[in-house]
């Protein structure tokens, strides 16, 4: 962004950012892509700097408020180095973190949203499936309750982190008949039983951004994992990826 639309604060943190992608992230982009490992370092990095909490609540151990704009000096700055770890990073603040603060209740965002805030997790979004991208009113993975468990069966496809993440928000549907109003989100653990987790590798570029599919077969997610209200997955899906896209 040229500097004269910038206020000071702005200029500051695209300096700061600017600063530490130059001296650290973009000398070892080319490599990291040939390896096509997630970069823990940058993580690290980015972490010590206060972005994977940018936008957080201070009471979860995030930088407190932050708008658009900030949020996108710091991708604009950190994509200019290396785009795999934009890419990552916006996926856990924009899509996973986003979600937990803006639809969480106090005790998901005390226990999972404080990790992810600090650098501690990592999280990931999980709504495409093999079928479809973003169609979210179809998805195929199913949510079942028994006994005040929910029970996940079914697949997603390209989701960034999944590999690294601790925690998933994963959208599945517990009533098709219902179309898009079936639909609800749950918090998911990686280590979680029933779930597997497998890298895809070859891609054209961006290739240490993990990108990974996942299967779940009866993974258990207890219901103080359901987030938000039973019905309203989708709709958190959509406001959520219409903010992240601006």
């Amino acid at each position: 962004m040229p500097d004269l639309i910038l206020t000071e604060e702005e200029q500051m943190l695209q300096t700061t950012v600017r600063d530490f992608v130059d001296r650290e992230i973009a000398p070892r982009a080319r490599e990291a892509d040939e390896k096509g490992e997630f970069q823990w370092d940058n993580w690290r990095g980015l972490a010590d700097l206060g972005l994977t909490g940018l936008g957080i609540d201070t009471k979860y151990g995030g930088s407190g408020p932050a708008g658009y704009r900030q949020v996108s000096i710091a991708a604009e700055e950190v994509a200019r180095g290396d785009a795999s770890t934009s890419v990552s990073w916006l996926a856990h603040l924009a899509l996973g973190a986003a979600c937990i603060a803006r639809f969480g209740t106090d005790e998901q965002k005390e226990r999972l949203l404080t990790p992810l805030a600090s650098g501690e997790a990592v999280a990931a979004f999980a709504l495409t499936e093999p079928s479809g991208g973003s169609d979210a009113a179809a998805l195929q993975t199913t949510a079942t309750e028994r006994d005040g468990t929910f029970f996940l069966n079914g697949s997603k496809m390209f989701i960034t982190n999944a590999s690294v993440a601790s925690t998933i928000v994963v959208f599945a549907t517990e009533d098709r008949s219902k179309g898009y109003k079936g639909i609800s989100a749950f918090l998911v653990q990686k280590d979680s039983p029933g779930l597997t987790i497998n890298p895809l590798h070859g891609k054209l570029g961006m290739r240490s951004s993990t990108t990974d599919e996942i299967v779940f077969q009866d993974t258990p997610v207890s219901s103080n994992n359901l987030l938000g209200e039973r019905g309203r997955g989708f709709n958190l899906a959509m406001e959520i990826l219409t903010q992240s896209r601006i």
